[in-house]
């Protein structure tokens, strides 16, 4: 019944394999850029916005102008965008180092919004309270924020990375590495439908296992925090 996939695996196992190793570097390398510089962007989103705690409108209006144009313009043509400073920052517009700078700029956007929403979502007392505490900006946002919406966060940035394996799919149109190249060079270009099924299957277990490691870790940070302020 599954001879198609053990031929399948035994002609492309290494290539799929390859393709993988690939895919979960340029993700891992581009979620740790969009982390660091999403979540500050989001937290000052969130805070600055017009009735925000720190309201500034001066930041928060652009900013948020730059994260809807970076997200309204279709991956596949900020590929082509990017591509200029991709060659100057890692000296080639294609191949996985290229792709990952157009998926840590999709990225950042991707992660601003869910960090900007699971902050939105915070009890507005904690910063009440914060503020009867005497509590330093950066002590706000350390040890009062982080701390509240690390659930949310965390289900978040499982959907940013969700967002970038797919996204790093696309990057094999214009040569980009990963799975997604093999996929479309090897699977659709040469009408290879066992291939596509194999990829589609793996892909759709590890995205699945990604989501219910995200969720299970979500909900422990969830009760300990319950535990902690009972």
């Amino acid at each position: 019944m599954f001879d198609w996939f053990t031929q399948t695996w035994t002609r492309f196992g290494g290539q799929i394999v390859t393709g993988f190793l690939e895919t979960f570097y340029m993700v891992a390398v581009s979620f740790a850029i969009s982390a660091v510089i999403g979540t500050a962007a989001g937290i000052a989103l969130s805070l600055c916005r017009r009735g925000g705690v720190w309201e500034s409108p001066l930041l928060a209006a652009p900013l948020s102008v730059a994260v809807n144009l970076i997200r309204s313009v279709p991956f596949i043509l900020l590929l082509i965008i990017v591509a200029p400073l991709a060659r100057m920052l890692v000296g080639t517009a294609y191949g996985i180092y290229a792709s990952m700078v157009s998926l840590s700029i999709v990225g950042v956007a991707v992660v601003t919004r869910l960090v900007e929403q699971a902050i939105a979502d915070i009890n507005p007392q904690l910063f009440q309270t914060a503020h009867s505490l005497s509590a330093s900006r950066r002590q706000v946002i350390t040890e009062f924020i982080l701390v509240e919406a690390r659930g949310a966060l965390i289900l978040g940035y499982t959907s940013a990375i969700i967002s970038l394996i797919a996204y790093s799919t696309v990057v094999g149109v214009i040569a980009g590495g990963g799975i997604g190249y093999l996929a479309l060079q090897e699977g659709f270009y040469m009408w290879n439908q066992p291939l596509m099924w194999v990829i589609i299957i793996l892909m759709t277990i590890f995205v699945q296992l990604i989501q219910l490691a995200g969720s299970a870790l979500a909900r422990t940070f969830d009760r300990k925090g319950k535990g902690r302020n009972s």
